[in-house]
């Protein structure tokens, strides 16, 4: 009898792990859309196909920049899901003529996710399409990585990142693009 209790229980435990496992597997998809969600899917793909850039880097710099908080503000400034800075937010308002901007509004969604798009195409234009110099110029600016360039700091390709001199700058473009290929992977397939 006790021989049998523990062979039956063994047993169970046994199937409810099968069965955990199994579930886990036919779900897999839905869980990793869990830790990686795709809010403003309307917005992002929308001012993706605008300016001609991957809908799923601007999830993933949204993803890595503020988790898909509208409202995040970093310790320096940036503000909303796109993490804009308020100088560059009225830069791109003016180069967008958009009329009667307020650093505010960048905490609105709509217009976050269209003035990062629109940063991001002008970055891919700058830097030729190279996608981890325009994640870098994205985090540490344009101007700093034509320095590092220029300067032979550093070589301006992926496998050299650990030569970006700013480590805030370097740790970003290694989670952007990891985070990059990870959006791409769940929802393109």
């Amino acid at each position: 009898m006790f021989i049998s209790n523990i062979f039956f229980k063994k047993a169970a435990v046994i199937i409810i792990i099968l069965i955990v496992v199994a579930l886990l597997f036919f779900n897999y998809q839905r869980i990793l859309k869990l830790f990686y969600p795709l809010h403003y899917q309307e917005a992002i793909f929308n001012y993706a196909q605008e300016y001609e850039i991957d809908p799923y880097l601007v999830a993933a710099i949204i993803k890595v920049e503020s988790k898909f908080s509208a409202d995040a503000t970093s310790p320096k400034g940036a503000r909303g899901l796109m993490q804009i800075m308020p100088t560059t937010g009225r830069w791109i308002a003016e180069e967008l003529q958009v009329e009667n901007f307020t650093t505010e509004d960048l905490y609105n969604p709509e217009l976050n996710i269209l003035f990062g798009s629109w940063y991001l195409s002008r970055l891919m234009q700058v830097f030729r399409d190279d996608l981890t110099l325009v994640i870098a110029a994205y985090n540490g600016g344009e101007g700093n990585v034509r320095k590092w360039l220029k300067d032979r700091r550093w070589t301006g390709k992926e496998k050299d990142s650990y030569q970006i001199p700013f480590p805030e700058t370097r740790n970003y473009v290694e989670k952007v693009l990891k985070t990059y290929q990870r959006y791409k992977r769940i929802y393109q397939d």
